[in-house]
This record gives structure tokens, sequence and C-alpha cells, in this order.
């Protein structure tokens, strides 16, 4: 009795060590794939983001130099440069008095008394008044006289000279072409006197010389000098740099010459603020739309190795980012700067071996630390704008990885507990069964564990035998029970994963497969915003429930009947996909789906008696696609177009159906209206008008 008792813990130990070796040596072969797997995703996810955003600045870099190439042909300007250069040299020889000069060193103020702020030294304000008296006399009547807010309101100073009766006549012109273009301003250079005879904004530059004044050792005057060896059709473009007449803010100016035929008049110069690139490469700060999760930035440096765009960090939460930066050794100069700027660019450094790389000409992808001196997975690469220099960089911090990975390390303890548990039992069944010599029980459990679960077990009578083998009985039945049980339960997993993939991606996902967010293709984006569901709260509750239901059962409806892909899908908004995989945008299907979700999906809340109301955006072009997550599947789709379409979906009147110039291009321009006070927008219109009311 005592051997036979040794055999079984001897036999149950041996089966739970066994279990245990195999167990952790599984969890620790999953833990190194996995990690392998998250790391090798993301980075490729970082890759794809980079190859988007760095086309998307230089399409940007180079529609803005065409359209301040074009403006120097433009009649118009080229009238306003000649009025208002001829109305300025008029000016010459009449002068202010001492205290109307003092009225316009006191607008100076407005820029200089913050460098008290960081207790700076102010620039000299006699380096700032202009030098001749029409530059003075300019100030004085739109600047210092100028009580307009903003300035730019003012379109006659009311002087009675020929001067302001050009202003009058033209400002509205450039003042709306400014806006147009979203400038920070609009300056124009005359060009005998290299003077800056007229600014938009009003800002302290007006009346300075662009060749010896106060602002030619900045951007102003190196754009200007670039002219000199760019193209007389082209324009030329200068890197970030703080300027004064902004508020010392950084900017971006674009200058191109401006002809009248063959002969030259001057300089139009167009000052962007760095607002529009961060914009540009952000994608208006929308990064979970980028997938970027919940620490991945995207942002531009120079060739001097200083942030061009204000990187995610700095958004949300300056306080933070400033403690941070100087807990790491960063220069508090820096950080006051940085406060009285309001941003990190031009004065955060980014020295890492990714931007080594790039300043090489070459791409990066790895890891490395950021300038918060974080780990992250880092891709970086040229970007090719101009002669500037410009780097683009997509990371995500390393901890994020970390964390999906240690909520695998968590479930596999789980798993690893519940086993042991299980094999402690099974080894102590399992050993009492072998310490018997009892061939038609050994035979029968070798039968059950080759899967024959319809097996017969011999009755060894009433006995412990016996009750071994209908004990082994009653496992048969069990396992053919769990056997039919994951049969049903494979088939319900298949059916939800289909209801939220498409079905070239149901195996893939099923197989284990998570490499799929790199999957980039040219595609429509339809996005529909619905307005007017009512909170689920009171005696309307049940309604909002049987709404928001049949709504999705709807939409689901007439996807699969237009044959559309749902990639994202909320409560007020959702995402579908058009011709995605194939050589075309297949616009004409998402237009089509687009036309029955307006029309058919109101008349849910109208035979509920809940009005809602139904708005849709299309915008087609590169998007990436693919299941995003490692625990929880959703297919998903991001890019440029997903942003574009969702801006227009929110914007458009009810029942109406916007789209930009990307779904333009692919129609007959008869069922299209454009969109009043809206550039590049259009309405789609049937045989009786537009869709939906203006």
């Amino acid at each position: 009795m005592s051997r036979g008792r040794s055999l079984r813990a001897r036999l149950t130990r041996r089966l739970v060590g066994l279990g245990l070796v195999s167990v952790i040596l599984l969890a620790a072969v999953n833990l190194v794939v996995v990690y392998g797997l998250l790391e090798r995703g993301a980075t490729d996810q970082l890759d794809t983001l980079r190859n988007l955003r760095a086309d998307t600045v230089e399409q940007t870099i180079d529609s803005a130099l065409n359209r301040v190439a074009v403006m120097g042909t433009d009649p118009g300007v080229g009238f306003a440069l000649a009025d208002l250069s001829e109305g300025y040299a008029a000016l010459d020889g009449t002068e202010i008095d001492d205290a109307q000069l003092d009225e316009v060193v006191a607008t100076y103020a407005e820029v200089t008394d913050r460098y008290d702020a960081v207790d700076a030294v102010r620039p000299p304000t006699d380096e700032l008044v202009p030098t001749d008296d029409a530059g003075r006399y300019v100030q004085y009547q739109y600047l210092a006289r100028n009580g307009a807010e903003p300035r730019s309101d003012l379109d006659d100073a009311g002087d009675g000279s020929a001067y302001s009766a050009a202003h009058a006549e033209h400002h509205p012109f450039l003042r709306d072409l400014s806006t147009s273009i979203g400038a920070q301003d609009i300056l124009l250079v005359d060009l005998q006197t290299a003077d800056v005879v007229y600014s938009v904004s009003k800002r302290i530059d007006l009346g300075t010389d662009v060749v010896d004044g106060p602002y030619a050792d900045g951007g102003l005057g190196e754009v200007v000098d670039k002219l000199t060896g760019t193209a007389v059709d082209s324009a030329a473009i200068a890197d970030t740099n703080f300027y004064l007449p902004d508020a010392s803010e950084p900017v971006v100016h674009i200058a191109t010459s401006v002809r009248s035929n063959a002969e030259v008049l001057g300089v139009v110069v167009v000052v962007l603020h760095t607002d529009r690139l961060t914009e540009i490469v952000t994608s208006g700060q929308q990064w979970d739309l980028l997938g970027l999760g919940d620490t991945g930035d995207a942002y531009l440096v120079g060739a001097d190795r200083t942030i061009r765009t204000v990187p995610r960090p700095w958004f949300e939460d300056p306080d933070a980012y400033l403690d941070r930066f100087l807990d790491i050794g960063g220069d508090e100069r820096a950080a006051e700067l940085m406060a009285f700027t309001g941003s990190p660019v031009l004065l955060q450094p980014v020295d890492n071996a990714a931007i080594d790389a790039a300043l090489e000409g070459e791409s990066f992808s790895g890891s490395t630390t950021n300038f918060l001196d974080r780990a992250t997975l880092t891709s970086a690469s040229p970007v090719d704008v101009a002669d500037l220099g410009w780097i683009v960089v997509t990371e995500q911090e390393v901890s994020e990885t970390r964390d999906e990975l240690m909520r695998f390390v968590v479930a596999i303890l789980i798993v690893l507990a519940v086993l042991l548990t299980s094999l402690a039992v099974i080894g102590m069944l399992l050993a009492r069964v072998l310490a018997r010599p009892v061939r038609p029980l050994v035979e029968a459990a070798g039968r059950i564990a080759d899967g024959d679960y319809q097996t017969g077990v011999p009755d060894l009578g009433r006995n412990e035998l016996g009750d071994v083998g209908r004990q082994l009985e009653l496992v048969a039945a069990r396992l053919r029970e769990q056997e039919a049980s994951i049969e049903a339960e494979e088939e319900r997993i298949n059916e939800m994963l289909a209801s939220v993939l498409p079905p070239s991606l149901v195996d893939r996902v099923r197989s284990g497969e998570r490499e799929l967010a790199e999957v980039v293709d040219t595609a429509t984006v339809v996005s529909i915003a619905i307005r007017g569901i009512p909170a689920p709260s009171g005696a309307d509750q049940d309604a909002v429930v049987e709404l928001t239901t049949r709504l999705a059962d709807e939409a689901a409806a007439l996807a699969r009947h237009h044959g559309v892909e749902r990639a994202q899908a909320a409560l007020e908004h959702q995402t579908y996909v058009t011709g995605r995989g194939t050589p075309s945008v297949d616009a004409a299907r998402a237009i089509a789906f687009a036309r029955d979700a307006a029309a058919q999906l109101p008349r849910v809340g109208t035979d509920l008696g809940i009005g809602i109301s139904i708005g849709v955006g299309l915008s087609a072009g590169l998007v990436a696609t693919g299941v995003l997550g490692s625990n929880q599947v959703t297919f998903g789709v991001w890019g440029t177009p997903v942003g574009s379409a969702i801006e227009l979906s929110d914007r458009a009147e009810p029942g109406e159906i916007r789209l930009d110039n990307t779904v333009f291009d692919e129609l007959d321009d008869d069922i299209t209206t454009p969109v009043d006070d809206a550039d590049a927008e259009w309405v789609l219109a049937d045989a009786d008008g537009p869709v939906g009311g203006r």
C-alpha cells in the first residue's frame, strides 16, 4: 500500500513537473515571438505613416510655392504693387513730427514689451523705425492711427494721399487673397527702394527696407535674397525663423517676383505661421486617426537639429513638457524662450541616431531615444522640400509596446495557474489509474486520448476499478460535449469577426496574424455623421437603444448591398471604404452608397418618432487599412482622406453629401454643385438638384 501511494505520488509529481516545464517553455517562446511581432508591427506602421506624412508635407509646400509663384503673374497683384509703389514714392519728403513719431514707436511695444517677460534685451527702437519719410508716414497712418481691430480691417486712412487712395482700391483684394491661402500676412516690396510698401496685417515691418532694414538678416531678407537665384516664374522659401513683427513667433517666408509682361515690379512675400506646418504633419492633432496610440508623435526637424513643428507632448501639457525638458538637463534659457514664444519650435534640439541617418540622406527605422529622453521606436527620413533640409519623424514610446506585452504576460500567468491546478488534479487521477496494471482501462483510455470519444469502457464491477471505468465513460461523454461546444464556438467567433472585418481577413486574424496594418492602397472614404441622437436616459432609453440598433443594422445592410467595407463605427460617426484592392478608388460605388444612406437612414428615426439628420462626406486618396490592436481586434483605416471625409461630413447640411476635389475629379461636372465660400468643396447633386438642403 505504501509503495502504491509512492508510485502515485511520483507519477503525479512527474506529470505536473512535465506540464509546468512545457507551459513555461511555451510561454517563453510566445513572449519572444509576440514581442517581436508587436515591435515589428509598430515599426512598420511608423514607416508607413512617415512616408505618408513626408508626401503630404512635400505636396503642401510645393502647392504653396506654386500658388505664390502664380501670384507673381496675377494682374491684380501687379496693379496693386505698381499703384502702391507710386503712392509710396509720392510720400517722400512728407515728414511726421516728434509727437507723431512717438505714437509710432509706442506701437512697437506690442511686440517689444514681451521681452521683459524673459528678461531679454529689447530690440533697439531706433533700429526698428523706418529710415525714410514715406516709411514713417505710412506707419503713422496705418499703425499708430489705425484703431481697427484687427488693423487689416482698415481700407483707407482718410489722409487724402495718393497712397491711401491706392490702398483703399487694392487692400480688400489683397486681404481676401491672404485669407484664401491661410497666410499670416502678405507683403509687397518695391523693386527700386527695396521697401515694404504694403502689408495686409499692418505690422511693424511696413515701410522697412528688406535689404538694409532691421529684418534683412532674418527670414524676410533671406527669402528676398534667394529670389536672385530662383527662376523668374518660381517662388523661393526661407527656413523657419523667429520673426519680431509677428510677436517673435516662428514663421516661414515664401516670395516670388511680381511681373508685368517682362518687367519686374518688385516682390510679393507670403508669411505663414508654423501652426500651418503642424496641422499638416499631425492632420490637425488627430493622433488616433493616424494610428499613433497614446504616445505616438509626428513632427519635423530642421537641418540645424531643432524642431520645426509643435510636438504632441507640448499640446497635451506645456508645463509638464518644460519640467521634463529641465529635468533631463535642458537649457534653462531655452525653456524660458519656449514659454515666451508659446512653443518649442526652433528651441528644442533633437540629436539621435535617427536624425544622424536622415541628415546623411538615409531613412531610419528602429529604436532610439527621443528629445525628451524617452525610449522610442522611431522612423525618420529626409523631406524633399526646396533646399530646407527638413526631416520628418514618426515615433512611439517603447513602453506602449511593452504595455501590450505585459497584458499578454498577465494572461499567460492566469493560464499557467489554471493549468497547474488542472495538471495536479489530472496527475493524481492518472497516477491512480496507471498504478494498477489494468489493460482494458489503459486501452480504453488510449482510445479516448486518440479522440475516439465513442469508445466503450468495460464494466469492471462495483469496485474502484469499476468506478474508474465509469468515470472514464463520463470523461468521454464530456469530451464529446466539449467538442460540439468548441465547434459551435468556432462558428460563433467566425460570425462575430465577419461583422467587423472584411471576409478576406477573417481567416488571417483567426490564424493569429496581426501584421495587417501595413496595407496601403487608394480608396474612397465615406464618412456618415448622424446628428440628433438623444442621450440614452429616462423614459426614452429604450427608444434610443432601438434607434441605434436599427441604424447600425440599416447601415450594415446598405454596405452589404453596395459591396462597401465598414472601417470604423461609432454612435454618431461611421466610416466606410470603397475601391480598396482595386485599380480605381471606385467613387461611383461610394456615391451610390452615400445616396442610399442619406435617403434611408433618417427614415429609421422617423419610424420611431425621433428626428435625426445625416451628413455625408467623401474623400479619396492614399489610405492605410488593416487590423488594429493585439487584444481587441478592430478593422480600421487611416490617412489624409479619412480626416478630410470626416471634416466634410461634419460640415454637411442635413441630407447633404459633400465631396472634395479628390472625388470631384472622378465625376461628371453636371452632378455636383460648388459650396459657397469653400475652397475645392462640392455638394453632390441628382437630377432634381443638390442632394440635401443648403
